[in-house]
């Protein structure tokens, strides 16, 4: 999803990664891969691929405590400046069972002039 300069910043990255998460757990892959693209899709269809990376990843999930998955935030990370073209990523922990969550990374990446919103990966504990 390619971003207006208006929306590289830590609350509109946050709705985006809010965004994802909703989309994730209502299970709408297709809504996912259409808005934000799957980096790992390797050769599979991106709605296919985020849908067995998720299973995959819901079956070794991580236990992030007793106080509840859903209080677990949002975050934003900014990389520090680089030829790469990594500007940020938005780890989104998206709650599957009790006190345990998968991770949807999402990575902002791009030029000064233009940057792209796409989901990186999804993981578990093993992924």
């Amino acid at each position: 999803m390619k971003l207006l300069p208006t929306q590289i910043d830590e609350a509109s990255l946050t709705s985006l990664g809010e965004e994802a998460r909703t989309l994730l757990l209502e299970r709408d892959y297709v809504g996912l891969a259409n808005s934000f693209g799957y980096a790992l899709a390797y050769g599979r269809t991106p709605a296919a691929a985020i849908e067995a990376d998720f299973i995959s990843a819901a079956k070794s999930p991580i236990t992030v405590g007793t106080d509840g998955c859903l209080l677990h935030p949002i975050t934003v990370t900014y990389f520090s400046p680089n030829d790469t073209g990594l500007f940020a990523v938005v780890n989104c922990p998206v709650p599957v069972a009790g006190n345990s969550v998968v991770l949807l990374e999402l990575v902002v990446a791009g030029s000064d002039q233009e940057k792209n919103i796409t989901l990186e990966e999804i993981s578990g504990v093993t992924n």
